[in-house]
């Protein structure tokens, strides 16, 4: 289909907020009216072929289309409102969008516990008012009460080093990829920890707490630190009869840590 260059103008008029959540003063930037015209871009997404496939999907618990445009002035606008430049995480980093719902749904046990993202995470809510409820939640693991997980390389300054070092624990975990995936998997997101049943982890349990609910409002971007533990609010109304919509781009600070590749979840 033909996608226009100007699909995703952005709007000269929006207002903006920034949070700081949790102990760890986690920043978070809240702007609404992101785009000029939010109608425009429904009718473009609602034509798009999407798919669940992993390739393109990772753990997200829905299906994903894109469209090969520039995201560059996208990124741009992003950057200045976050308060320093931001890259694009993935190369070549088409425009993403999300559709998800709650009819005859299962979710796996990833999909029932916050997780992380590479970096700095851009959302963009695309529902209009009467089909936007919940939104993105940001959790502390009350076991080990870490907020969030820093990229490689760790050093003994930061909480996760001073953790293991409590535990006893090797610090051979954080020399290399596998290593700190499997001290994730085992401290973290450890299987048990999820949400029961079928259910997003929404509220929290005894292992995830809530720190903060960016609410879901048509046409609002929500940038933050994905390191920090992060989740779909999803109550099953009304995406049991509309499809849940967003757009997300992954970013980074550092200009030298693009991958080439999909942009999974």
């Amino acid at each position: 289909m033909e996608i226009s260059d100007d699909l995703l103008e952005i709007n000269p008029n929006l207002q903006s907020q920034v949070a700081y959540v949790g102990k760890g003063k986690h920043k978070a930037v809240l702007v609404d009216n992101f785009y000029k015209d939010l109608e425009k871009i429904l009718q473009a997404t609602a034509k798009l072929s999407y798919t669940d496939h992993y390739d393109l999907t990772g753990n997200f618990p829905g299906a994903r289309a894109q469209i090969n445009i520039s995201t560059q002035p996208v990124i741009d606008a992003i950057s200045k409102l976050w308060g320093s430049q931001l890259y694009s995480f993935f190369q070549p980093q088409l425009a993403v969008f999300q559709a998800l719902t709650t009819r005859d749904y299962r979710l796996n046990i990833g999909q029932r516990a916050p997780h992380i993202d590479p970096d700095i995470t851009a959302l963009i809510y695309l529902n209009p008012e009467h089909s936007c409820t919940g939104g993105t939640a940001l959790y502390r693991h009350r076991p080990t009460g870490l907020e969030r997980l820093p990229r490689l390389p760790i050093t003994p300054d930061q909480e996760v080093w001073q953790l293991a070092e409590r535990l006893e624990l090797s610090n051979e975990f954080f020399q290399t990829e596998e290593g700190y995936e499997n001290f994730q998997r085992s401290m973290i997101f450890n299987p048990l920890f999820a949400a029961k049943g079928n259910n997003y982890i929404n509220d929290g349990n005894e292992f995830w707490e809530l720190l903060q609910l960016v609410e879901m409002k048509p046409n609002r971007l929500a940038i933050f630190d994905a390191r920090v533990f992060h989740s779909q609010y999803i109550k099953e109304d009304p995406y049991d009869k509309v499809f849940r919509m967003n757009q997300i781009i992954y970013l980074t600070a550092e200009q030298n840590t693009m991958r080439t590749g999909s942009s999974l979840a």
